[in-house]
């Protein structure tokens, strides 16, 4: 029963993956992939326009909880065409595990992609940069965006580090990823 199970869950990656137009991003430059270059424009008089996020629970002081990105993955997408960007964006249903940690103080390790370092605009993945979700070998679930508490610290792409902040989850708003790290302080590098 177990085999016929990973065959199912395997069958379904694929067809997930499959349906995914995601070759336009698979290159790593931010020239080849013009639906980012639009997030970042529009990622300060977005933030004046639309809600910074659709959940959104108030921090509180507590010692982090260690977070993995495989708990991150338990979320669903769905496939909805953006007028505005003109493209199929995935909406995310996030389990009820993923919501407990929504306003919640986490620590999570990954790897820093500076996607615009002068902007302010870091991202911390699961994967490498070459295999990360902006060069097609993973989904957006293993990608979040690091806001700083205070200066934002010098990183190089594919510094392995180790994150403290609080975890913020999006499900509507095109203009952000779908995982937050709100306060965020590197705790080792």
């Amino acid at each position: 029963m177990l085999k016929v199970e990973k065959i199912t869950l395997a069958a379904v990656a694929i067809f997930l993956v499959s349906c995914s137009d995601i070759s336009q991003v698979c290159r790593h430059s931010l020239a080849a992939a013009p639906w980012m270059k639009q997030i970042i424009s529009t990622r300060a008089s977005a933030s004046e326009s639309l809600p910074v996020s659709t959940i959104t629970v108030a921090p509180r002081n507590e010692a982090p909880l260690k977070v993995t990105w495989k708990q991150l993955s338990d979320v669903i997408f769905t496939r909805k065409y953006d007028e505005k960007m003109k493209m199929p964006m995935l909406y995310p249903s996030f389990s009820r595990n993923i919501k407990a940690l929504n306003g919640k103080t986490v620590e999570i390790s990954g790897y820093m992609v500076p996607v615009d370092a002068k902007g302010g605009l870091y991202v911390l993945s699961a994967n490498p940069n070459s295999s990360c979700f902006f060069c097609g070998g993973a989904g957006p679930e293993t990608v979040m965006t690091l806001n700083f508490k205070s200066k934002k610290p010098d990183f190089e792409t594919d510094d392995y580090i180790k994150a403290t902040g609080v975890l913020r989850l999006n499900e509507k708003n095109i203009y952000e990823m779908y995982y937050n790290l709100d306060n965020a302080e590197v705790t080792d590098k």
